[in-house]
C-alpha cells in the first residue's frame, strides 16, 4: 500500500513514461499537463513532456489515495494484522476506508472542484498525470460510472486513457503499451461486486 508515500521510478517506469510521452505526441500532443505533485508522477510528466513540450502544472488533487495507517504495508501484512476490515474491503472496494485514510468517494469529493474547474479552461487537449486509483476516480467522474464499473478499471503504468469529448457523447479509448487504440476501458477480469449499499 504506497498511497502517498513515494519512490522514484525504475528503468521500466521511466521507459514507460517517455513511451505514453511519445505516444501522446504521435496523437497530435496536448495543450497542457496537469500532474500530481508526487515525486514519481512529477518524473512520469517531465519524461512525457520530453516529448509533448506542454506547459506542465501540479495539483495536489490529483495525488494517490491516502492508505492512512496501511501506508507502507504489504498486502499480507494488512490480512494479517486487520484480517475484519481486509475483508470488509474485499466485500466494499468502493467504499471502504483505510484507518486514517480515504475510500474512493473521499477522493471524488476533493477532487471534484478540480475537475469540474478544467472545463473552463481554453484548451483542446489536455493530459493529466496521476495514480492508479485516482485515475478510476476521474473516468468515474467524466464518464458517469457506477461503483461496480469504477473499482474495475484497471489503469497499468503502461496505459493510455484518451477521453474524446463532444457536446452528444464521450469516446473512450485505452492505448496499452504503445499500442493501436482499442475501444472502452480496461477491466479487471473477475466480476468484483461490492455488496448493494444504500448509500
Amino acid at each position: 500500500m504506497q498511497g502517498r508515500l513515494d519512490s522514484p521510478l525504475t528503468e521500466l517506469g521511466r521507459e514507460q513514461a517517455s513511451a505514453n510521452g511519445a505516444l501522446l505526441k504521435n496523437l497530435g500532443g496536448v495543450d497542457q499537463l496537469w500532474a500530481s505533485p508526487s515525486g514519481r508522477t512529477t518524473e512520469t510528466a517531465y519524461l512525457i513532456n520530453s516529448h509533448t513540450q506542454a506547459p506542465i502544472d501540479f495539483a495536489e488533487q490529483l495525488m494517490e489515495r491516502d492508505c492512512g495507517l496501511w501506508s507502507g504495508m504489504t498486502l499480507e501484512d494488512i490480512q494479517q494484522q486487520h484480517p475484519q476490515a481486509w475483508a470488509k474491503r474485499a466485500q466494499e472496494p468502493y467504499w471502504h476506508q483505510p484507518p486514517e485514510g480515504e475510500n474512493l468517494q473521499d477522493m471524488l469529493l476533493r477532487s471534484h472542484e478540480f475537475l469540474d474547474g478544467l472545463f473552463d479552461l481554453d484548451w483542446d487537449a489536455l493530459g493529466l498525470v496521476t495514480h492508479g486509483v485516482m485515475s478510476k476516480v476521474i473516468l468515474k467522474y467524466f464518464l458517469g460510472l457506477n461503483e461496480v464499473e469504477c473499482v474495475r478499471i484497471r489503469h497499468p503504468n503502461e496505459l493510455v486513457y484518451r477521453l474524446t469529448m463532444t457536446a452528444q457523447d464521450i469516446e473512450t479509448h485505452h492505448f496499452l503499451g504503445g499500442g493501436e487504440a482499442q475501444a472502452g476501458l480496461l477491466r479487471a477480469e473477475a466480476d468484483l461486486t461490492p455488496h448493494p449499499t444504500t448509500r
